[in-house]
């Protein structure tokens, strides 16, 4: 049991000075379907055409094993009928996988719960999962587009808390439409979770990407001073733990004004370095911000390293590296990114 943990401490160390042999973390959008009609999100309506199989799917993990670090996303993940499978998979074959994390909208209760804890019984190494929820009851659902929402959300994360294994917790995602309602929300979601504390909520800044479908939005956390004094009080409110994630959301949370402030990556972002995004056709991409296809799975064999180590590849990472990309500052790159940077960030 003790390996992972090894080999992913020696990923981010290696990370710290060069870029690894293969990326030791993978974000894989396995479906853009979606039930909600969020208005800072269209992922919904792209129409869900040639998504990889689940042999596919299969394929891919057996040649690509290497990861220690797996982040699934959707759209709603649990519109998959075969996500069960697919995770089952990913753990038979990545022996070093250390972190399984994704989020969930929360509607589909009992479709969640009961996959949830069939996956918690195949005994992943460290197993998170976020609940999205961006208001309170009215806010929310407004924002989601979907009546009755925020109350299925909430039955969800209270049955996935009584879930031995587990690590579940909400996730609001800070926008123009939510500014300075964290507190009204998390005090809202607590009358319902009296057990909840601010570890419970994780907090993120809204971008826009091909990949939300978002891009014609006319919308900016850009100079938005309000996020910035909300996110700090969070912060503050938050503290930090004697533990990796709590120190990586405290990072994450510490650098935000910079990048409100100022549009640019607050650290040398380690997409392509670290890690790369993977879209539900077996797209291969650096990130989930930028819109550089470096090739598809299905013309590599199945295998990442004909992609990772493409010349193409290694450019890309260098222009990134030098911050010629779209800049963001959103969790799916900043961790890897701030482990990458520790001997000068920590």
């Amino acid at each position: 049991m003790i390996r992972p943990y090894l080999m992913l401490a020696k990923n981010i160390a290696v990370s710290n000075f060069t870029r690894v042999f293969a990326p030791y973390k993978l974000t894989y959008a396995i479906t853009y379907r979606c039930n909600y009609r969020c208005k800072t999100c269209n992922c919904w309506q792209r129409k869900p055409e040639d998504e990889l199989t689940f042999d596919e799917i299969k394929k891919f993990f057996i040649k690509s094993p290497h990861f220690s670090w797996i982040h699934l996303t959707g759209g709603e993940i649990f519109l998959r009928d075969d996500l069960y499978e697919v995770i089952h998979v990913m753990l038979e074959t990545c022996r070093n996988l250390l972190l399984l994390n994704f989020p969930t909208n929360g509607f589909l209760t009992k479709r969640i719960v009961s996959t949830v804890e069939k996956i918690a019984a195949l005994g992943p190494p460290k197993f998170f999962i976020t609940i999205s929820m961006d208001g309170d009851e009215t806010l929310n659902d407004e924002i989601r587009g979907v009546k009755g929402g925020w109350r299925r959300q909430i039955e969800t994360f209270q049955q996935l808390h009584e879930i031995p294994g587990i690590n579940v917790a909400l996730g609001m995602t800070l926008s123009p439409y939510n500014a300075g309602q964290f507190e009204r929300t998390f005090e809202a979601a607590q009358r319902e979770c009296p057990w909840m504390t601010y570890n419970d909520f994780h907090v993120n800044i809204y971008h826009t990407s091909y990949y939300y479908g978002n891009e014609s939005l006319k919308l900016s956390v850009k100079e938005n001073e309000q996020l910035i004094q909300e996110i700090e009080k969070y912060r503050t409110l938050r503290g930090m733990k004697l533990h990796p994630i709590s120190y990586l959301e405290y990072s994450y949370l510490k650098h935000v004004a910079k990048y409100i402030r100022t549009g640019r990556t607050p650290i040398r972002c380690h997409a392509l370095r670290s890690s790369c995004f993977m879209d539900p056709m077996g797209n291969v991409y650096p990130c989930s911000m930028y819109d550089r296809q470096l090739g598809n799975l299905r013309d590599s064999g199945y295998a990442i390293r004909p992609l990772w180590d493409a010349e193409e590849s290694k450019q890309v990472q260098r222009e990134i590296w030098n911050y010629h990309c779209p800049q963001c500052w959103t969790p799916c790159e900043a961790y890897q990114s701030i482990l990458g940077d520790f001997l000068q960030f920590g």
